[in-house]
């Protein structure tokens, strides 16, 4: 099973289309975690499944999202309603309550990916703001059922990994 995830491109058209275009035909879903600043029925944000930002226009998008991709159960917000910036512990309760395997958020714009308590946390980080990377991030989420391992590998937006912020899981049963 193989994803895209983006968080925060603010307004950005050009590059979530070259992005759904690069990846045609070999992703499973596609994640925006918020801040995309774009109506849902945009064309850019057709095949999404996104959640509101801080930045969205209220009402367009849900604030939370409950997904299920394969066996692995997926949690989706923006998370500045759960105080990101501060700690990741409500992102980390709010999982946890949902009994999620992989919880996405964005609002900080840091890129980075840890596990707590047996779930995958991923900040895809921003594609039009970066702040702990000179360019844009995103994220392709790969996850080999057989043998449970799942690959979250950043890129720049020119498609080159960043290995800095890349990293391999192998879950429990």
């Amino acid at each position: 099973m193989k994803g895209l995830i983006v968080s925060d491109s603010h307004g950005f058209t050009n590059e979530l289309l070259e992005l759904k275009e690069r990846y045609k035909g070999q992703l499973d879903f596609m994640i925006h975690c918020g801040d995309s600043e774009l109506q849902s029925d945009r064309q850019e944000m057709e095949g999404f499944l996104s959640v509101e930002g801080n930045c969205d226009y209220p009402g367009t998008y849900p604030n939370e999202r409950i997904e299920k991709f394969g066996n692995l159960k997926f949690l989706v917000v923006h998370g500045h309603l759960l105080g990101v910036r501060q700690s990741p512990a409500r992102l980390c309760y709010r999982g946890l309550e949902e009994k999620a395997d992989v919880v996405c958020f964005g609002h900080t714009h840091y890129a980075g990916t840890f596990e707590e308590e047996g779930m995958i946390v991923i900040n895809p980080g921003s594609l039009r703001l970066p702040r702990n990377y000179q360019e844009g991030t995103y994220v392709i989420f790969e996850h080999n059922e057989e043998q449970n391992k799942v690959h979250v590998t950043y890129y720049n937006f020119a498609g080159e990994p960043v290995e800095a912020f890349s990293k391999s899981y192998n879950l429990k049963n």
